[in-house]
């Protein structure tokens, strides 16, 4: 069966801090630049370091997630701003164990297994019906969003090709 790509985009929860810095950082960077006017260009630096710690602040104040589902693999890209689109990993389904919703019971083999832990889900309460969780055989535990009209289809895909592996509950 011929499914092409599929992608989903899930909207990160906003990060208060990294807010606080980006305020933090673009008011420094003002105040810096009027000292340096007044008292010694040298405090120029300062400023522009300010400005520099401001930009990557404002490029994590708003994040999505984008997985593209193609060929057998979820590939996960970082959405910054709604203008950069960063690559951050491809995970090869023929290696996963099981996919579960969050609190299952189907989880309960893999609670010891070590491992490291990813999260591409939103960070938010409301969405966790739709959070699933992605253990692989390497132990790497994937936490995605799988919500909407997309998500169920995706979810019907892998299940097609992993039927003893994939459970809704």
């Amino acid at each position: 069966m011929e499914t092409g790509c599929l992608e989903i985009v899930v909207n990160k929860k906003t990060n208060t801090l990294v807010k606080a810095m980006c305020i933090c950082a673009g008011v420094l960077a003002v105040c810096f630049c009027f000292i340096a006017f007044a008292v010694s260009f040298l405090f120029m630096i300062p400023a522009i370091l300010c400005l520099v710690g401001f930009y990557f602040a404002w490029l994590e104040s708003k994040v999505d997630y984008e997985y593209a589902y193609v060929d057998k693999e979820i590939r996960v890209a970082k959405i910054q701003q709604k203008q950069r689109r960063k690559e951050l990993a491809v995970y090869d389904l023929t290696k996963m164990e099981v996919l579960a919703p969050v609190g299952s019971y189907h989880l309960d083999p893999f609670k010891n297994k070590e491992g490291n832990t990813v999260d591409y889900s939103s960070g938010t309460d409301e969405d966790v019906k739709n959070r699933y969780v992605l253990i692989l055989s390497d132990g790497t535990r994937l936490i995605l969003d799988l919500a909407g009209e997309y998500g169920a289809q995706v979810l019907d895909i892998i299940r097609m090709s992993n039927p003893r592996k994939v459970f809704k509950d």
